[in-house]
């Protein structure tokens, strides 16, 4: 019984039946992922500075992309690997920038999600810096709540 307990379990769990994955498997599971975006990311670029520009269509479209990673980031509390992501595409755009090198509009669009992004992320955290059960339920130096704990602590449980 035991081991059929364990094969349901995800790797990297810690704990008993139901135990949530660890942050380095999450963060391991997502890797890929901001690999291959990172790659594309590196394919957007063009010597032209008149084609470096956005329709403003896919301005509109940047607002949910960005919510998107924001989810994606709380929810799946993969931070350090989404910053060091955005910090490999901020140092490769002033790379490219000293060869004279400009991005496309698919590369702004997916560096202006990111930088909203990282804004999202940063307002809710200041939001929720002084709330002190989810500061007890998520100690340390980074600190970044889920959406659901939050959900569950504060709209879904009556008062």
């Amino acid at each position: 019984m035991e081991a059929a307990v364990r094969r349901r379990q995800q790797p990297g769990a810690a704990g008993g039946q139901g135990a949530q994955p660890g942050a380095s498997f999450l963060q391991a599971r997502y890797f890929p992922f901001f690999l291959i975006l990172f790659m594309y990311f590196s394919g957007c670029f063009t010597p032209t500075q008149a084609k470096s520009s956005m329709p403003g269509a896919a301005l509109l479209l940047v607002v949910p992309s960005g919510l998107y990673y924001w989810y994606l980031v709380t929810e799946g509390q993969i931070f350090i690997l989404f910053i060091f992501t955005f910090f490999a595409m901020l140092a490769l755009v002033l790379h490219q920038k000293r060869k004279r090198l400009f991005l496309d509009s698919n590369g702004l669009f997916l560096f202006y999600s990111f930088a909203l992004t990282l804004l999202l992320v940063a307002l809710w955290v200041a939001w929720l810096w002084n709330d002190p059960v989810l500061r007890k339920k998520y100690p340390g130096v980074i600190y970044v709540p889920e959406p659901w704990a939050f959900y569950t602590l504060h709209i879904s449980s009556p008062h």
